[in-house]
């Protein structure tokens, strides 16, 4: 019996040890490396660089484990959480692929060995807070939002205007939307300092034309609002008019 628990044990390190191989090897289980660098854009913000609870806030408070359903989880989502969909077959932004290489970047937190690093250059005409920044823009919002902030022309992924209030959104998050707090404060991982970095590497932005007209204009709908309450005012001043006119006794 006992030796027979050892082989079981042994041949299941091996078929273990094959899939990590070729994970690293970049075959049909994916390519870990690659796997890393999407990893980094699309779920660290929420997961952290081995899929760990990064703060208290329900967006990033729950762990990940590599296993079966891993794939399935980021394709797909999961309904009633922080967890959207990203497969383009669900609407999101990755193939089938990139997927399947995150996944490999996943299977090997299992091991002490491979660890793919999680580094980005950015820059040299940045100072060293916006450079500071630009990574941290990267690792928390390109996932969504994209490398600077244009979006990624799909539903729930949307660009970040020029004419919101970036750092209060960044804070606070958005109710009732995918978009949590990132500010400590409110439960996000990000530290004031961080934040304040992050804004500066936002306004070295060259923003679109149609996105500088906006922001000199205001927010979309704020002048057809002015205008509809004005032509409200004027319809209530000329009604008013009327009725009095005609409450008046006829000499």
């Amino acid at each position: 019996m006992t030796k027979r628990v050892l082989v079981i044990g042994v041949l299941a390190l091996l078929a273990f040890g094959v899939t990590i191989a070729l994970a690293q090897e970049g075959g049909e289980a994916g390519d870990p490396v690659q796997g890393a660098a999407l990893y980094a854009e699309y779920c660290l913000a929420c997961h952290g660089p081995q899929g760990e609870a990064r703060a208290s806030y329900e967006a990033f408070a729950s762990d990940i484990q590599y296993g079966l359903a891993f794939a399935d989880a980021v394709a797909s989502g999961v309904k009633g959480t922080y967890m959207r969909p990203y497969s383009q077959a669900n609407g999101g932004p990755l193939t089938d692929q990139d997927i399947l290489d995150i996944q490999a970047y996943a299977a090997t937190w299992q091991t002490a060995g491979f660890q793919p690093p999680l580094t980005l250059a950015v820059s040299p005409n940045l100072t060293e807070e916006q450079a500071q920044g630009a990574r941290l823009f990267f690792f928390n919002c390109a996932g969504c939002h994209g490398r600077e902030g244009l979006g990624r022309d799909l539903s729930g992924f949307p660009p970040i205007e020029a004419y919101v209030d970036v750092l209060a959104i960044a804070r606070r998050g958005i109710p009732d939307t995918k978009m949590p707090p990132f500010a400590r404060q409110y439960g996000g991982p990000l530290t004031e300092d961080e934040l304040a970095a992050m804004m500066d590497y936002v306004d070295t932005w060259e923003r679109p034309a149609e996105m500088a007209v906006q922001a000199e204009s205001g927010p979309k709908g704020v002048g057809m609002l002015i205008m509809l309450l004005g032509l409200g005012t004027v319809g209530l001043l000329v009604g008013g008019a009327v009725l009095s006119r005609r409450a008046t006794p006829q000499k």
